[in-house]
C-alpha cells in the first residue's frame, strides 16, 4: 500500500499553470487511488496530523487552521492468487488445476485481543452499519477482512493458496528432473515435462505430468516516482497475507499514520506494532511487515 497527501485549494504543477484540487482528486481516483475517510472520532477535525515537511512546491504543510490535507492510498500490488485470471491461465497451461474452498474463520474471533484499542476501533468500523454508528462515513466500502466473513480460497492442485513463490519445490520443474538430467541455470524449462508429486489428488484423466513451473518464481515489478508533481508520498507499506487477511488497507494506513506522524514512532517500531496488531486481530499465519517512511525529517 502506498500512502500520500495533497493540500486542498489551488495547486500548481510544473506542466500545468493551475489545477483545482477536486479535479486532481478525481484524476487520482481514476488511477486507482482511494481517499482515506475520516474516522468517527475525527469528524470536524483534519484527519492528518500537523506537520511541516519543507517549503518546496512538492511539499505539503499543515499548521493550525491552514488548508486541510487529503490523504490518499493505493494498493499497488496484485495478489498472487491462483484465482487471478492470468495466473489461472499460466497454471492450467502447465497442466495444473485450481480448486476452490469456502470457510468461515471462526477461530479468528477466538484469538482476538479485545483489550487492544486498535482492535476495537477496527471492529467498530467493520460493524458500524450493524450498530447504527455513522455508517455513511465509510460509503460503500466492503470490509474484506471482516471477522466472520466467508472466505473463498483458491489453491493450486488443491495445495497452495499462492501462485508465485521462491520455495515449493514440489511444483518446480528444475527440482523434479530425473537424476541423470543436468539442468543449466540459463535453460528455459517452460516446455519441459516432468512427473508430478505422488501426493496430489489427480483426476482420473490427468497425465500426472506438468510442463515447466506450476508455481512461478518470477517476481512482478512496478515502478513509481516518489513526490511526483503536487502529490506528496508519505510511506510505503509492504506486508504478507498474515496482515492483510485480518486488516483492510485503509485501516492499516490509518493506524500507520497515527503511529509515525502523531506519536512520532520510527518506521521499525510502527512495522512491529502492525505485526502485533495482526496477531491481536486473530491472524494465525506468518506475518511480515516492511514500512518505508518517505517524509523528510
Amino acid at each position: 500500500v502506498l500512502c500520500g497527501a495533497i493540500k486542498s485549494g489551488n495547486l500548481t504543477e510544473p506542466t500545468v499553470d493551475c489545477i483545482e484540487t477536486t479535479k486532481y482528486q478525481e484524476m487520482l481516483k481514476e488511477s486507482g487511488w482511494s481517499i482515506l475517510e475520516p474516522d468517527d472520532n475525527e469528524v470536524g477535525a483534519d484527519i492528518s496530523s500537523q506537520f511541516d515537511v519543507g517549503n518546496d512546491e512538492t511539499s505539503v504543510g499543515m499548521m493550525g487552521q491552514q488548508p486541510s490535507t487529503d490523504i490518499f492510498w493505493k494498493e499497488i500490488v496484485d495478489i498472487h492468487s491462483p484465482a487471478r485470471e492470468d495466473e489461472t491461465q499460466r497454471i492450467e497451461a502447465a497442466n495444473g488445476w485450481i480448486t476452490t474452498e469456502t470457510e468461515i474463520p471462526i477461530s479468528q474471533l477466538q484469538r482476538m485481543d479485545l483489550f487492544d484499542d486498535d482492535v476495537v476501533d477496527i471492529l467498530k468500523r467493520c460493524f458500524s452499519d450493524r450498530f447504527n454508528l455513522d455508517s455513511n462515513a465509510h460509503g460503500s466500502k466492503k470490509f474484506h477482512a471482516e471477522p466472520g466473513r466467508l472466505l473463498h480460497i483458491s489453491r493450486i492442485c488443491g495445495e497452495l493458496a499462492v501462485s508465485r513463490a521462491l520455495g515449493d519445490r514440489d511444483f518446480k520443474a528444475a527440482s523434479n528432473m530425473p537424476p541423470d538430467r543436468n539442468v543449466d541455470e540459463s535453460e528455459d524449462l517452460a516446455s519441459v515435462s516432468w512427473d508430478g508429486p505422488f501426493f496430489l489428488d489427480y483426476a482420473e484423466n490427468h497425465t500426472r505430468k506438468f510442463l515447466g513451473d506450476v508455481v512461478s518464481s518470477i517476481p512482478e515489478t512496478q515502478t513509481f516516482q516518489i513526490h511526483a508533481n503536487v502529490f506528496f508520498d508519505e510511506f510505503l507499506l509492504l506486508a504478507c497475507d498474515g496482515l492483510w487477511d485480518v486488516m483492510d488497507a485503509d485501516d492499516a494506513v490509518r493506524v500507520t499514520r497515527n503511529l509515525i506522524f502523531d506519536k512520532g514512532w520510527s518506521a521499525k517500531e510502527a512495522a512491529a506494532r502492525l505485526a502485533e496488531l495482526a496477531i491481536h486481530l486473530g491472524s494465525s499465519d506468518n506475518i511480515t511487515v516492511i514500512l518505508i517512511n518517505f517524509r523528510r525529517e
